[in-house]
This record gives structure tokens, C-alpha cells and sequence, in this order.
């Protein structure tokens, strides 16, 4: 049996029975360098045997080769002339695992060692195009991350010409700049939103102000929870001083 595993073909020498936890070991051979290695792996009840656990182990699949593998198996499986009835249940499985980003290594029901070729020649052509787009997302999140830098430096400078009355009243906005500035410029941060905000000659402006308009709208109902569970559970009280009570028991001070 051969499976797919970091983007290689490998011959499945042996697997580990289930432990308590669901969990095995899969022995696996590169058909192309010839190394072993062991593995570990999630199993699962074969829903057509259940003296034949299903072994799953994670690959790190995008969403284009996740799609492509499911339309890979469901040709395969189709073609083989089986009943229905007999595949359909491990078919299922086996997406719902590569959504999850594991691959099978011992179906029940399909001989991979025929079909695991066109498999990998289809993952391998879509590897060679996620490389390129993660360059590019890449190169895009360093380019965000310069500009939201100079957007930042020139706001901070734009404040200080400011009095302090009007920066007062600029504070939300400040916190706004300051907070979403520090979550963007982290390295990596939303890499997957650079080229939009890229359009944009100031994205810090941009994302400022929807930052305020979210918090705008959502606040109100978040206070009036926070008012009631306060009020509920009488949070404060004996904590803090109560109205008058800095006068009680003091009598009147002649002088």
C-alpha cells in the first residue's frame, strides 16, 4: 500500500495497532530516496470493518490540494465498480479527514498503489503554485509592514503640532492608531489581507477608523451586560465606598 506523505510517495511497510487514544504508528519507505521512517497517526474504526482501524496521517495540504485530493478520490473510487453501499462510508471519512489535513494510508476499499502517481503529480504542480504565492504574500506582508510604519510615524507627528485640549478628545482614535498598528506590525500578522490594504495609501487611517466604527457599534449592548451582571451579583459592594458613607458617624467639627 502506498500513501502520500511531505510531499512524497512511500510505500506503508506497517502499522501500529489503535491505543486507547485513537492513536498508531505508521512505518512508511520513500520510494524515491528509499529512507523509513516511523510516524504518528490518527485511527479511526473502518466503517465497513472493524478489524481494519483506518490510519490518517497530517500533511500539510492548502486548500487547492485538499480539493484537488477529494476529486482525485472520488474518481478512484467510482471507477473501482464496487457497490456503493461498500466505499461510500470510507469515502466520507477520508474527506472529512483531509479537510482536516490527514491523508489515508490503508483504505479498505481502494488499491492507492494504482492511482497514488496522478495524485502526486497533481499535488506537486499545485505545491510549485503555492510556493509562488506565498512569495508573494511574503513580500506583500514586509511591504505592509513598512508602510503601516511611515503612516504611524507620520500620524505620531502630526499629534504632536496639537494642543493638549483637542488631543484629549482624540483620545479613542489615538488608542484606536496605537492598537491596530501593534497587532499589524507583528511579523506575519493577517499576511492574507496585505494586498488589499496594500490599495490603500494610508491602510492605518483606513483601518483606524473601521476600527472605531466596529467598536462604535458593538459597545453598547457589551456595557449594558456588563451593567447588569454588575448589578446582579452586587459587584463593588465592600469593595468600594459607598455613596455618604465618608460621613456617617462624624459629627459636626467647631473650630
Amino acid at each position: 500500500m502506498k500513501t502520500i506523505y511531505r510531499d512524497e510517495i512511500y510505500e506503508v511497510i506497517a502499522i501500529s495497532p489503535m491505543d486507547e487514544d485513537n492513536s498508531c504508528q505508521v512505518s512508511l519507505r520513500s520510494d524515491r530516496t528509499g529512507r523509513t521512517l516511523a510516524v504518528d497517526a490518527l485511527c479511526h474504526d473502518s466503517p465497513g470493518c472493524a478489524e481494519h482501524p483506518l490510519a490518517f496521517i497530517r500533511m500539510g495540504l492548502s486548500d487547492r490540494q485538499t480539493l484537488a485530493l477529494i476529486r482525485e478520490f472520488d474518481t478512484w473510487y467510482a471507477n473501482t465498480g464496487q457497490d456503493l453501499r461498500d466505499w461510500a462510508a470510507e469515502f466520507q471519512l477520508i474527506v472529512r479527514m483531509l479537510l482536516c489535513g490527514y491523508m489515508v494510508a490503508n483504505p479498505q476499499y481502494l488499491e492507492l498503489d494504482e492511482v497514488i502517481g496522478p495524485a502526486w503529480e497533481t499535488i506537486k504542480g499545485d505545491r510549485e503554485g503555492l510556493d509562488h504565492d506565498g512569495e508573494e504574500s511574503m513580500d506583500n506582508s514586509r511591504k505592509l509592514k513598512e508602510r503601516l510604519g511611515a503612516n504611524y510615524e507620520a500620524y505620531i507627528r502630526q499629534l504632536q503640532g496639537k494642543p493638549a485640549a483637542e488631543i484629549i478628545e482624540m483620545a479613542p482614535e489615538i488608542a484606536a492608531a496605537k492598537f491596530i498598528y501593534g497587532e499589524l506590525a507583528a511579523e506575519g500578522a493577517f499576511a492574507e489581507y496585505a494586498g488589499y490594504l496594500l490599495q490603500f495609501e494610508n491602510p492605518l487611517e483606513v483601518l483606524r477608523d473601521s476600527w472605531q466604527d466596529n467598536e462604535n457599534c458593538s459597545r453598547h449592548e457589551e456595557i449594558e451586560h456588563m451593567l447588569w451582571n454588575m448589578k446582579d451579583k452586587e459587584i463593588g459592594i465592600g469593595d468600594y465606598p459607598l455613596a455618604g458613607e465618608s460621613t456617617q458617624g462624624q459629627g459636626v467639627v467647631m473650630c
